[in-house]
C-alpha cells in the first residue's frame, strides 16, 4: 500500500542546504588574523564585486584599505587613492609602489547565482609599514589562508551553478542521484516505473506459479491446456517486466552519471525556500513525500 506523507525536515534541511551567495565567506574574511606585536606592516581583508575577476580584484583591495585608513593615514594615503585603485587598481597609486603590499589570500572568482553576470572576491593584504623598518614582511605564516570549511562550502555552491555533481554511490539507487541533483520529476518516473515494473513481476510470477500448480489438479484435459497456457503468457509477462525494470536501471545509472543537475529554489528576500519530493521504503509498502526547506 503507497501512501503520501508531506514532512516537514525544518532543522535537517537547513543544516544541509548549500551556502548562499551572501554567506560564503573564509574565516579570515570574518575576523582580520594579528600581527605579530611590533611587526612591520599590517594585515586587512576586503570584499569586491564585479561584472569579471579583475575588476572584483580592484574592488575587494579598495575595501581592505578603507578598513585601514589609521593605518594608511600616516603614510600620506588618502580616500581618493583608494577610489583610484578600486578603478585602475594597485599599481594605479604611485604612494604605493614605495613599499611593499601584496595579496596574501584570496578567493577564486565567486560567481552570483542570481545574478550570473556579476561576481565577488574576498582578499586578505599585506601592506608594509615603513620602507625604512625591519625587513619582516615575508615572515608571515600562509597558512593563515587554509579553511577547509569555506573550500567544502564553495564546492557545494558551485554544483548547483553549475549542475556537477560528480559520480556518486547514489547512481545505484534508483532515482537518488536525480533527486540528489534536483531532478526531482525525473527522479519520480524512475523509480515509479521501477516500483511498478518489479510489482508486476511478483504478480506475473504468483499467477504463473499458481497456474503450474493447478495443472495435476484436474484430469480434464482442456483444464490442463489451459493451465499450461496461462502460465506460459504469466511467464511472458513476468520476463518482459523483468526486461522493463533492467532497461529504467540502465537508464538510471547513466543518467545519474552523464547528466548534469539543477537546484529550483524560491527566492523570498535573503530567504530561500525549496521543495523535494522523496520515497522511501516501509512496513506497509512505499511511503513518498515532499521535504520542505527554509533557509534563513
Amino acid at each position: 500500500m503507497k501512501q503520501v506523507l508531506f514532512t516537514l525536515f525544518m532543522l535537517a534541511s537547513v543544516a544541509s542546504f548549500a551556502q548562499t551567495y551572501s554567506e560564503l565567506r573564509p574565516s579570515w574574511a570574518k575576523t582580520t588574523p594579528n600581527s605579530p606585536s611590533g611587526a612591520n606592516y599590517f594585515l586587512s581583508w576586503g570584499a569586491g564585486e564585479g561584472s569579471n575577476e579583475q575588476q572584483a580584484i580592484n574592488n575587494a583591495w579598495a575595501d581592505a584599505l578603507r578598513k585601514s585608513l589609521n593605518e594608511l593615514g600616516v603614510i600620506g594615503i588618502t580616500n581618493q587613492d583608494i577610489d583610484a585603485v578600486a578603478e585602475k587598481g594597485i599599481e594605479a597609486v604611485v604612494t604605493f609602489n614605495q613599499m611593499k603590499r601584496r595579496i596574501l589570500c584570496s578567493t577564486e572568482y565567486i560567481r552570483n547565482s542570481e545574478n550570473p553576470s556579476t561576481g565577488k572576491v574576498y582578499v586578505l593584504i599585506q601592506v608594509q609599514r615603513s620602507v625604512h623598518g625591519k625587513d619582516d614582511f615575508y615572515d608571515v605564516d600562509t597558512h593563515t589562508c587554509s579553511d577547509s570549511d569555506f573550500d567544502k562550502k564553495l564546492a557545494g555552491y558551485k554544483r548547483i551553478i553549475t549542475g556537477d555533481y560528480g559520480f556518486s554511490a547514489r547512481a545505484f539507487v534508483p532515482g537518488m542521484a536525480q533527486f540528489h541533483k534536483g531532478s526531482n520529476l525525473k527522479g519520480g518516473l524512475i523509480i515509479g516505473g521501477e516500483v511498478a515494473f518489479v510489482g508486476g513481476i511478483i504478480v506475473a510470477e504468483n499467477l504463473r506459479a499458481s497456474n503450474v500448480s493447478k495443472i495435476n489438479t484436474t484430469h480434464n484435459a482442456a483444464d490442463k491446456q489451459n493451465y499450461i497456457n496461462n502460465a506460459d503468457n504469466y511467464e511472458t509477462m513476468r520476463n518482459v517486466m523483468i526486461g522493463g525494470a533492467v532497461a529504467i536501471y540502465v537508464y538510471n545509472v547513466i543518467d545519474a552519471i552523464a547528466a548534469k543537475g539543477k537546484k529550483r529554489v524560491v527566492a523570498l528576500g535573503k530567504n530561500k525556500f525549496s521543495v523535494t519530493p522523496f520515497a522511501a521504503p516501509s512496513v506497509d509498502g512505499m511511503t513518498g513525500g515532499l521535504a520542505l526547506s527554509y533557509n534563513f
